[in-house]
């Protein structure tokens, strides 16, 4: 993908997880490069080069921690992705965006919630090409299953 998305932390710098492998492979310069823009509130996103990726751009969010649902758990999460696709208007050149399944490790989301806030997300972004990542077959066929109805 010409651009790829992370969850960051609120302090922009390598975690671990997903975060922490792409900031390992992009190099040192993904989290200086980021670092000015820190601290990010839930939801937020900033854009970056990818350095040392073949990707192109790195769109760094910071999706919200799941608690109970009654703290506008869901309006963050949403807005974590619409930040991150409104960010093609900063990387006009880019025509693919990836992104992994948000908030469903150390964030505790449920899966069905998290995929079903971000397939509706998903669906309003502008991008010729939009892939979600996931890391087995059960996660994709709950996102699969939201993708079906929301379309």
């Amino acid at each position: 993908a010409d651009i790829l998305v992370l969850s960051a932390n609120p302090s922009l710098r390598a975690g671990s997880g997903i975060s922490g492998v792409i900031h390992k492979a992009a190099g040192p310069q993904l989290e200086a490069a980021a670092k000015p823009f820190a601290p990010l509130m839930p939801g937020q996103a900033i854009i970056t080069p990818a350095f040392n990726l073949s990707a192109k751009y790195v769109i760094h969010t910071v999706c919200p921690r799941y608690m109970d649902g009654q703290r506008g758990e869901a309006e963050q999460l949403y807005n974590a992705y619409a930040s991150a696709l409104a960010l093609h208007s900063q990387a006009p050149d880019a025509k693919s965006i990836a992104f992994v399944s948000m908030g469903t490790g150390v964030y505790k989301w449920p899966m069905a919630l998290a995929a079903d806030v971000a397939v509706k997300a998903l669906l309003t972004g502008t991008f010729e090409q939009t892939s979600m990542c996931v890391m087995d077959e059960a996660t994709r066929v709950v996102y699969q299953g939201a993708l079906d109805r929301h379309r």
